[in-house]
């Protein structure tokens, strides 16, 4: 386990001294990312690169690297906040840029100590930069002046907040998040462009090898560094559970499981077949190496150019040259040229020429041995693979256009070999759309990422209806919730999907045999809808009680499902059932029988309803789903009876005022 130590600033000392102590304390105690760390490299493998912002990943100049000024302390930051908090991201690289280029901009020189109010705020424009993880430049930021407050690197403490905001979430309806959606789909002529190159079947190596990572990503979402940990026997057949034989990926898992299968769609089988030949064949030679490496350590690898000597005969510089995979060029001169430049990284190799003048097989054993990758002889430990079984294990130089593999080297490739060759980077080395003349259709550069083909894949596999949980297995997710955040189709295919399903969900409930509620009939109210034999009733029974008695067809509140066939075929047989009672009544009216005539009428209602209801369940013009819900302008309920004979009921004449007689009145009042 690294060495983790707790810097403490010294309140009595400066600035500048605590800055000092914290880059020593680094750079000789700490043993984060591991003993042999070459601190004065301005390349730390497997961690980043100590460059400005924009500067490429491979091939930087001079000029790219940061200031001077600033690398030590950008080192020595960078390996106690991975001590501390290890993340994949490593944001402190951004963090660390950002400030650069606002203390050259307001300072005129990289010196940390120097941050302050204005440095952040510059700091913080140089982040928006970084667009999409602007956000997250922001955040870096704060931790990085929380860290030098805390430390007493700076001189005063700095109040600052990052003021860049949170950008919206992706599932939003508004314009913004429409488009943040559609850029993380690739456009369908990239996805055809790459299929053609795939066709064509180039012959050069790195070509061969992008077009078949991107063909294997398109069978199944992966990730880059999952495809290219695949097993050379990584193709898996079974039969599912229809008996039909299909095709998938074996990706091992990690932590003691065996292997999971992620199935293909079956018109991707043979496209998978040929990308997992194709570099089943390209790494040959790199697996034939690697094994000979493990069941022959004490021995030099005996390849194709090596000389035919014993393992201790002395080598002449051009034979050295073959065996290490160099040209030897056309004079003794220029032969030993070549030798030292190439043996110039092993450490024992001067020491041993000038005692001997020359070296043996056995002596390169130890230098191809010294040159093995981090992890031998694991590719990925974690999921079980080995450099002698993984699909992609390589000689060094495999991939590069203007190098020969070196036959004694073990090399498999990083996640940046597959996806800055689909990426356009300014300054950087061609991708493979440039290489073979792709192009936007407004003429610039292809880019892409090649987490769109992940997004690519589970937005048509939201189209096809897939289950959430298979949706999620087939990603290697862990939780169905985070299917939403690849899933990119349009308003229009999710209004379409739900016609196709049944607009809302109560006909997806009534199909699932799940209770329906008010919400679903468009109704109000948060209960669940009671069940009649035509559909459903939305009345609210604890204020009333049914007033119809039953009689469902002529009330407002009976509502019917468009799709439901069970309640339909119901409703034609009660249809019969209402003409054979009509007929009844009206047989009796004729023949006199008092209330028959009333009778009658109201079947004749009843049935006309029905009539029209059949109707519009039947209509291919009506989708399925669609909530029905007919109207009766004659509806009976006492609300309405009581308004009707307030409106109607004649009011009684006031009495009629005559003037009173006076004399009847004196009379009365004995006057």
């Amino acid at each position: 386990m690294p060495n983790v130590f707790l810097f403490v600033p010294k309140a009595q000392i400066t600035s500048r001294q605590n800055l000092e102590e914290f880059i020593l304390m680094c750079r000789d105690r700490l043993t984060v990312f591991g003993d042999d760390l070459d601190w004065y490299s301005h390349a730390w493998p497997g961690v980043g690169n100590f460059t400005k912002k924009g500067a490429p990943s491979r091939g930087f100049t001079q000029e790219q690297l940061m200031d001077a000024e600033i690398i030590p302390f950008a080192k020595a930051y960078v390996r106690y906040q991975q001590g501390h908090n290890p993340s994949k991201l490593k944001n402190e690289f951004k963090a660390i840029r950002c400030i650069e280029a606002a203390l050259l901009e307001i300072k005129g020189c990289a010196d940390i100590t120097q941050t302050d109010i204005s440095v952040m705020n510059e700091a913080a424009q140089v982040a928006r930069t970084y667009e999409a993880s602007s956000y997250q430049a922001g955040i870096s930021l704060v931790k990085l002046l929380e860290f030098l407050n805390e430390s007493r690197i700076i001189p005063a403490p700095v109040d600052w907040k990052n003021p860049i905001k949170k950008p919206k979430e992706i599932h939003g309806t508004d314009a913004v998040a429409k488009g943040r959606r559609q850029a993380k789909m690739p456009p369908d002529y990239l996805l055809d462009s790459m299929a053609e190159i795939f066709s064509n079947d180039l012959l050069d190596a790195r070509d061969r090898f992008t077009s078949s990572i991107f063909a294997l990503c398109m069978c199944a979402p992966s990730r880059v560094t999952e495809v290219q940990d695949l097993p050379v026997n990584c193709l898996y057949r079974g039969l599912d559970n229809e008996g039909i034989m299909r095709l998938g990926l074996r990706f091992y898992a990690g932590k003691g499981y065996e292997s999971d299968i992620k199935w293909m769609p079956t018109p991707m089988e043979q496209v998978a077949e040929e990308a997992v030949r194709r570099l089943a064949e390209m790494s040959e030679p790199g697996r034939k190496l690697a094994k000979w490496l493990e069941t022959n350590p004490n021995e030099f690898y005996r390849h194709e150019d090596c000389p035919n000597v014993g393992e201790d005969q002395p080598l002449t510089d051009a034979q050295a040259c073959m065996a290490i995979g160099f040209d030897p060029g056309e004079s003794l001169g220029v032969s030993r040229q070549r030798l030292k430049l190439g043996m110039k990284s092993y450490e024992p190799f001067l020491a041993f020429y000038a005692k001997h003048g020359h070296v043996t097989l056995r002596f390169l054993n130890g230098y191809m041995h010294s040159m093995l990758p981090k992890g031998w002889p694991w590719m990925n430990k974690e999921r079980h693979i080995k450099y002698s079984d993984a699909l992609c294990c390589f000689r060094q130089n495999e991939l590069r256009m203007d190098m020969p593999p070196r036959p004694i080297i073990v090399w498999g490739p990083g996640k940046s070999t597959f996806t800055t060759d689909i990426n356009y980077i300014e300054g950087q080395e061609r991708s493979i759309w440039e290489r073979n003349g792709y192009k936007n259709p407004d003429g610039s550069p292809i880019s892409m990422s090649s987490h769109q083909i992940r997004h690519f894949l589970n937005t048509i596999a939201q189209r096809g209806e897939l289950g959430q949980l298979d949706i999620a297995k087939w990603s290697g997710r862990a939780n169905i919730h985070q299917n939403a955040t690849y899933n990119h189709m349009t308003d229009d295919e999710h209004v379409e999907m739900a016609r196709d399903a049944g607009i809302g969900v109560a006909l997806t409930k009534i199909r699932e045999n799940v209770p329906v509620t008010l919400e679903d009939l468009d109704a109000i109210g948060e209960g669940i809808a009671h069940i009649t034999i035509f559909g459903f009733c939305v009345k609210d029974f604890s204020m009333v009680p049914c007033q119809k008695h039953r009689d469902c067809l002529n009330c407002t509140e009976q509502v019917c499902v468009k799709g439901d066939d069970g309640k339909l075929q119901r409703l034609k047989i009660h249809r019969d059932s209402i003409r054979v009672q009509l007929a009844k009544a009206q047989a009796a009216n004729e023949d006199g029988i008092y209330g028959a005539d009333r009778w009658s009428q109201h079947q004749i209602k009843t049935l006309e309803r029905a009539d029209q209801l059949i109707q519009i369940l039947e209509s291919k013009d009506t989708p399925d789903g669609t909530i029905i819900r007919l109207s009766n302008d004659q509806e009976f309920s006492p609300l309405k009876r009581a308004i009707a004979a307030r409106s109607t009921m004649p009011s009684l004449p006031a009495p009629k005022q005559d003037e009173p007689d006076m004399d009847e009145i004196r009379a009365l009042m004995g006057m």
